[in-house]
């Protein structure tokens, strides 16, 4: 059995102490191969009593407890003190305000055992609210880690000094992540090893401290890691800060003695500059590309989760794909998955499908091998063998990141009448070098669609990229599946058809993504073919009936004309405005009359 050595700094942390012991002591891993190594820094609270009688009462379950206690030397500095008596292979930096699923510490070192050498770091997921930074969901890399709860290469972390000691509180997990990835080193993010992080009472919490502490750091960072321009405007973009309204009493004053702070620190981080040539982020106050839904609050579920099915389409020639694909599926940290692979016009993927329904992931892995039939019959011959009470689909060519089905199904569980649940997603400009072997580069990610769900415009046009949407199986049931005749568009018809009488709910985070051409050339072709297939869709559309009232009808033309259109003047109060001013009043009705002459008078020239 391996060991493995926890480092926890606390400072006036007397509430978080019992909960983090009695969520390590419910952990799988057994705590008897566990080092707990507490520095204290400096707390007036009864943090350091509390620590030395719950050590005396746990003593004979842990492996070793060490507390020690000091002046506040800051987070990362407390943490090299503990790193100094390290003794394991691997070293886990951990927040005291926070509480270990029961499988946390097992899944993060089992990973981090099976991982290669050059990869030095492995950060934990945070609820209820995730760290909304990027990530691969195909190799799980990420450009830093979150020090919250991180589990480091004891070799790595010491080889390159640990903690930058003049980074007191914020951004020195950034500059840590940074400085091991310029020696080399990769991290990785672990969505399935999960902390609960008591980190904000609210959504959207404002914290003096992080915010003076981020912002000081980042301008550091820059001196560090960033292009001369990139300096430069971290410079600009502190000073831009005396200029934005207060979030908190004295704000100003403390951005005045933290710029002195930079000032003092600047030519010490100008003057030990990054060594290799690999780029470090810079999006402003961000490091990397955020995921919409920061504050996106997970909640555990009440009851028995349900069977998904995940349909994936595909053909030959683009194992490449699927394999990513199948890869992001097998990432998922819902568990109940059937996973149905449908290949139009071959049997290539067999193999690839088979050894996925050996890893014991799913519960149960259905391969659906097709003549050249097209996509949409391959697809409903995998909806008529799904037998998930929820369905989504992944084309070979989109990915889902960890917690794609955990957020939609926890949302929809909490209001089963739902038709469906829909997620945002990035849109990926993707540029490919080779199709098989598959080589490519990711562009430019955005989000296009963050539209809440309307009738009345998913009727007027698709705004739900295929892979964001979860629906009920008995909606396949009762509507059908894809309209054979629609090569493309496809999706846009199935969702106003389970839209006629049920209803769909955005969740505004960001839990997949979609490629499209990087090239103008090829994104004009495709934007074409879409447009030949519009009125076509329409033209099958216009067979639907669903009963409306006048009401119903009103109100959904009056919401259909809020998406559309920027400015809405509603033209009844207009008239009687128009009725109520002298002069306007007397010409208005013989203009009207004139206004329909004319067009009286265009019907009959045309006809």
């Amino acid at each position: 059995m391996k060991y493995l050595d926890i480092s926890v700094v606390t400072y006036n942390s007397e509430k978080w102490v019992k909960p983090f012991f009695e969520s390590l002591l419910r952990q799988n891993f057994p705590c008897s191969c566990i080092r707990l190594y507490f520095r204290d820094n400096g707390s007036v609270d009864g943090t350091l009593s509390l620590l030395k009688e719950l050590a005396n009462k746990f003593s004979s379950q842990f492996l070793l407890i060490h507390i020690d206690c000091g002046g506040n030397v800051g987070f990362g500095e407390g943490h090299n003190s503990n790193l100094r008596r390290v003794e394991s292979d691997f070293f886990l930096v951990s927040n005291i305000d926070l509480e270990f699923e029961a499988s946390s510490l097992e899944v993060l070192l089992k990973t981090a055992e099976e991982d290669a050498p050059e990869v030095a770091a492995w950060e934990c997921r945070q609820k209820p609210f995730e760290h909304p930074k990027h990530y691969d969901p195909v190799t799980s890399e990420t450009l830093w880690c979150s020090s919250a709860c991180v589990l480091f290469r004891t070799a790595a972390i010491r080889k390159i000094g640990g903690y930058e000691k003049r980074i007191f509180m914020y951004g020195e997990d950034v500059e840590l992540s940074y400085r091991l990835r310029d020696h080399g080193y990769q991290l990785r993010y672990v969505p399935k090893s999960v902390v609960w992080h008591h980190s904000y009472e609210e959504p959207n919490q404002i914290k003096p401290l992080q915010f003076l502490g981020s912002t000081q750091a980042n301008v550091l960072l820059r001196c560090r890691y960033g292009r001369w321009d990139e300096v430069f405007l971290g410079f600009c973009m502190y000073l831009g800060l005396f200029l934005v309204p207060s979030q908190f009493p004295r704000q100003r004053r403390q951005l005045f003695f933290g710029f002195f702070h930079i000032i003092r620190r600047a030519p010490f981080f100008l003057l030990t500059r990054k060594k290799s040539r690999r780029k470090f982020g810079f999006r402003l106050w961000d490091y990397e590309m955020t995921r919409e839904g920061a504050f996106y609050e997970h909640s555990p579920y009440k009851q028995d989760a349900p069977l998904v099915s995940i349909i994936v389409r595909t053909t030959p020639g683009r194992s490449g794909r699927l394999r990513e694909a199948l890869t992001s599926v097998d990432a998922q940290t819902y568990r109940r998955i059937e996973l149905v692979v449908a290949e139009d016009g071959g049997d290539s993927a067999r193999q690839m499908v088979m050894n996925h329904a050996g890893c014991g992931r799913f519960e149960g892995v259905i391969y659906l091998p097709q003549a050249k039939v097209g996509r949409c019959i391959a697809g409903n011959a995998a909806l008529a063998v799904a037998t998930g009470e929820l369905i989504c689909f992944l084309d070979d060519d989109d990915l889902f990141y960890a917690d794609h089905v955990e957020i939609l199904v926890g949302e929809w569980l909490k209001n089963k009448k739902l038709g469906a649940v829909y997620g945002l997603a990035f849109e990926v400009k993707t540029k490919i070098k080779t199709y098989e072997p598959w080589v490519y580069s990711n562009e430019v990610y955005s989000v296009v669609y963050r539209q809440k769900f309307n009738r009345a415009l998913i009727w007027h046009h698709n705004y739900l990229p295929i892979q964001t949407v979860l629906f009920r199986r008995d909606l396949y049931l009762k509507h059908g599946g894809f309209d054979a005749q629609l090569d493309n568009l496809e999706d846009w018809n199935l969702w106003v058809r389970y839209s006629l009488h049920d209803d769909f709910l955005m969740v505004p985070k960001v839990t997949s993504l979609y490629r499209v051409p990087c090239a103008s050339t090829q994104a004009v072709e495709r934007q074409k073919v879409l447009d030949d297939y519009y009125s076509k869709a329409q033209e099958k559309h216009s067979e639907l009936r669903v009963e409306l009232s006048p009401t119903d009808v009103l109100k959904m033309a009056e919401d259909l004309s809020r998406e559309l259109y920027l400015v809405n003047v509603p033209a009844h109060p207009l008239r009687a405005l128009a009725l109520r001013t002298p002069g306007i009043r007397s010409l208005y009705h013989p203009l009207r009359h004139m206004y329909h002459l004319l067009r009286k008078a265009r019907g009959r020239s045309r006809s």
